[in-house]
Order: C-alpha cells, then structure tokens, then sequence
C-alpha cells in the first residue's frame, strides 16, 4: 500500500536548534556548530577585511580612508564572540537545558558582539547609506535619544514575554528571528554611544550618561521579574534535565541576575569610564587655556 506523506507547516514545526533528542557527548554537548552561524561569521568577518584592506587599498582616496589596527582587532573579535554565543557548548546548554546559559547567549551579543562591531568600523564604510536619502533619514531618525532608547528596550522586553520566550525555543525559524532582532536591537540601542558614522551622530558625554542609565531601566526591571516571578517562568525548561547540579529555580535566578545585576553593572561601567573621560578633557581643555598668555593690553599711558 502507498504510504502518504503529510506535509507539515513550517511555522508549526517543534524544531530545536540541536536537533532531535538532547546532547548527548561530553559536557552535555554535541558539539556541533550550526553551519549558517559559521558561514554568517565568516561572510560578515571576509567582507569586513576585504572592504578596509584590499579593495580600500586600490582605491586612489587610500590614504583618506584610515582603519586602524585596534578598530580591526574589534571588529574580528566581535565575530570570534559570535560564534562563541551560538556555537557549542553553550548553543546546546541554552537550547536543551539552562536558562542562564540562553541569558548569557543573549548578553555577549546585546553587550559584546554589537559594541565590538561598532566600535571596529570606521565611518567611511558606511558612509554610502548617507547618499540614499530614504536610509538616510531612516538611519538618523532610529538612531536619536528617545527612538533608540525605545526601540531597543522595546524588542528585548516583548521576546522576554514567557509565552513569545517559549515559542522561541520551540521553533527554529522563529528563534533565528529572536536573536536577529536582538542584535537589531543592540546595534540601535549602542550607536548613540558608539555609532560611528558623523551624519547619525553620537550623544554629548553628559546624555551618553544620561542615555544609558536610562537604558538599564527597563532591562533591569524584566531581570528582576525573571529573579523574583513564579518558577518555571519558562515552560520550557520545566522539564529539562538537570545539569551541573543547578536546580531549576536557582537556573531562573541566574538567568535574571544575569540580565538584572550584571546588565546594570555594565552599564554602570560604561556610564563611570565615559563621565571620567569627559571630566578628563575638560580638565585638559582648562588647562590648556590657563597655559595661553594673555594678549599684552595696550598702553593708553599719556606721553608728554
């Protein structure tokens, strides 16, 4: 008898990022990269050196058009993190068992991989989107104060929703889509710090300051309920196995410290290191205007 095949809908797949069954080899891992992260890390990694070093060096404006060494050690690193988020083990760890290991997926590209990636590209590599006026306005409207401080905040807070998480972990197409946005939303929510380009300009030192602590708010707020809320938060997790001896509501703990504490903690560095620079400058910018001798004043003395 012919046997019929059932076709199933994408969208209503129970598709795991490992696979089928949990990980099964050392350190509860399989340790198999997903061949799209590699292929995106090292799309973005090639395009990226070949742009700033060969096809920037037959140019005749070459010299006008300076990368520096640490702006390509960033930008290289924050591909290395890439794929050290979304690889093993840690891939395997948040996709099968531990909230806190997704969490920190989530934190090294929200506080690593994104600010790396900025900080490494120098300004006239994107120069071009300023030529096409719809980007153009697009790209300095969302990267204002209040739009990226709202948008970025915005995207992070509804995939941390317990039933839009959940989903995530479930189906494959939509957790792609997670961590695609995530990293949207780390590049808008970063550049008024560390955008590069002049024409969508960064904050003044004192709103940068202003900017991110504003920032850590809302992130901060969605921590503490994830620390504090009803266990499990995340269905999805409810019956995982255990591993390293971390309990399920100590997992959840973890996971909202993680985002709660250390998210603030790293934008309270951010905030002490950029409000120190900016102190420093307008000690220097004194001094050098102390050090300038005044103009000798006239001499309106009456000669005789």
């Amino acid at each position: 008898m012919r046997r019929e095949i059932e076709f199933i809908p994408l969208a209503n797949w129970p598709i795991l990022h490992s696979g089928v069954g949990f990980p099964t080899g050392w350190l509860h891992s399989n340790w198999r990269i997903d061949p799209t992260v590699v292929l995106a890390a090292f799309a973005i990694a090639a395009a990226y050196v070949l742009a700033t070093g060969h096809f920037n060096n037959s140019r005749p404006d070459a010299a006008e058009r300076i990368v520096t060494r640490k702006q390509r050690v960033l930008f290289l690193l924050g591909c290395a993190l890439f794929i050290v988020a979304l690889g093993p083990p840690l891939d395997d760890w948040s996709d099968n068992y531990l909230l806190s290991a997704h969490m920190t997926q989530h934190m090294l590209l929200l506080f690593a991989v994104a600010p790396l990636w900025l900080a490494g590209t120098p300004s006239w590599l994107l120069e071009p989107l300023t030529r096409q006026p719809a980007i153009n306005s697009i790209g300095y409207a969302v990267t204002r104060f209040v739009p990226a401080l709202f948008i970025s905040n915005a995207i992070i807070i509804v995939w941390h929703v317990p039933g839009v998480y959940d989903r995530a972990l479930q189906s494959e197409p939509i957790h792609v889509l997670q961590h695609g946005s995530f990293m949207i939303a780390a590049l808008i929510g970063w550049w008024p710090v560390l955008g590069p380009l002049p024409a969508w300009p960064r904050l003044t030192e004192p709103l940068q300051c202003l900017y991110l602590f504003l920032t850590s708010l809302p992130s901060g707020v969605v921590g503490a309920f994830i620390t504090f809320g009803a266990v499990p938060m995340y269905h999805f997790y409810e019956n995982s196995p255990r591993i390293f001896g971390i309990a399920l509501d100590v997992d959840q703990q973890l996971a909202g410290l993680m985002m709660w504490v250390g998210g603030s903690s790293i934008y309270f560095l951010w905030i002490t290191s950029i409000f120190l620079r900016w102190g420093r400058r307008a000690d220097d910018d004194e001094r050098t205007g102390l050090s300038i001798p005044a103009s000798p004043e006239p001499n309106h003395a009456p000669t005789r």
